[in-house]
């Protein structure tokens, strides 16, 4: 059941406002706060004559890459590894061309030098994958560790094979166990199997190319991709469900008084670790924790995939390219989810974002 619409007049106008200008044809919201729930909404047709609701599944995007941090950060928990241990230690294959030196704490905070985005993943095997990244050479005048800017997929794929060499498990099998069935986020998955992607009796969100007259859905490869899982970017779920992970992240490790995980390893990974850097990919500074982007306003008002004017310095989370955003605000205990399906180019985005993050804030008097 939909709650909390009528309060949120400004956020529902920046949506429509998006309808109306052929952004996206639909979006999710989900606001808490204080551990209560204040907004749980859709909007528009995820399909043309097909109402958008609560429970269809919407593309996470970079949003996937807390969750599959997280899978790591129990495996630094177990014991089974630790932040700055050599990736090679785990994957010896990819001690090579430069990258012998590297940890995972360079791949969490975006500072490997492994950017490029040359390969075609949907023709390419998990393992192939793999391979090919391991033989990658680190970008040219880079300094690991000092160097940084956001990695849209290579080192989250080394990441993801860690956690499944690790652990013995495929990753996305690791994370349904481990993250999502804890969480009860019982419709999410990162490897959504193709008979349900293509099912007509789900509810399944697909990006629709909103740059383009006419739009038109957007070049997935689905049914024929040799891999479908991409620890980056191919989780999917409701908004409403994702929320529950940010809110375990806001209590500090705690799901319904069941301890997910620790206290210090949340804090390790949201507290800064890379500070007052620039980054090569947005070409501005942002801070970043392990994994999670964190409010970085205090170097510049405004920057790509930014929480926004009215969150305060303590936020962290994460957004995915040109559709969704996911974050915590811990000094008003407040957690947003939001999803849109459309993919309307970056400049479009960046206007859409900022004025649902306004909306929102302003909306619970806080802006």
């Amino acid at each position: 059941m939909e709650i909390g619409k009528e309060n949120f007049p400004n956020t529902l106008k920046a949506i429509q406002n998006g309808i109306d200008q052929e952004l996206h044809t639909c979006a999710q919201v989900y606001i808490s706060q204080y551990e209560e729930a204040l907004a749980d909404f859709a909007m528009g047709e995820y399909l043309p004559e097909k109402a958008c609701s609560i429970n269809t599944y919407m593309p996470w995007m970079s949003c996937s890459k807390m969750v599959t941090a997280i899978s790591f950060a129990l495996l630094v928990e177990r014991g089974s590894v630790d932040w700055h241990t050599n990736v090679a230690e785990v994957i010896p294959e990819f001690g090579c061309n430069g990258k012998e030196d590297i940890t995972f704490h360079n791949i969490l905070t975006h500072t490997c030098g492994l950017r490029i985005l040359s390969l075609k993943y949907e023709t390419l095997t998990w393992a192939e994958t793999i391979s090919q990244i391991s033989a990658m050479p680190v970008e040219k005048n880079w300094t690991i560790g000092i160097d940084a800017g956001y990695h849209v997929a290579t080192s989250w794929f080394i990441l993801g094979e860690a956690v499944q060499r690790l652990s013995a498990q495929s990753l996305n099998n690791f994370i349904t166990t481990e993250i999502f069935q804890p969480l009860e986020m019982e419709h999410c998955s990162l490897a959504m199997p193709i008979d349900q992607y293509l099912s007509t009796e789900k509810e399944i969100a697909k990006f629709y190319r909103t740059d383009t007259n006419p739009i038109r859905f957007a070049v997935d490869h689905y049914e024929t991709s040799k891999n479908i899982c991409k620890p980056g970017s191919s989780g999917r779920g409701p908004m409403r469900e994702l929320a529950k992970f940010m809110e375990m992240l806001g209590a500090k490790g705690t799901y319904k008084n069941r301890r997910i995980l620790s206290e210090r390893t949340i804090e390790e990974m949201i507290k800064p670790q890379r500070i007052d850097t620039q980054d090569k990919t947005f070409m501005c500074k942002i801070d970043w924790g392990l994994a999670f982007m964190l409010d970085s306003k205090h170097h510049q008002e405004s920057y790509p995939y930014s929480f926004g004017p009215g969150c305060s310095e303590d936020t962290f989370g994460h957004n995915g390219n040109q559709s969704s955003a996911a974050y915590v605000d811990l000094e008003h205990e407040l957690t947003v989810c939001f999803g849109f399906n459309g993919l309307p180019g970056e400049k479009a985005h960046q206007i859409r974002l900022h004025e649902t993050n306004e909306a929102i804030y302003k909306d619970l008097d806080i802006l």
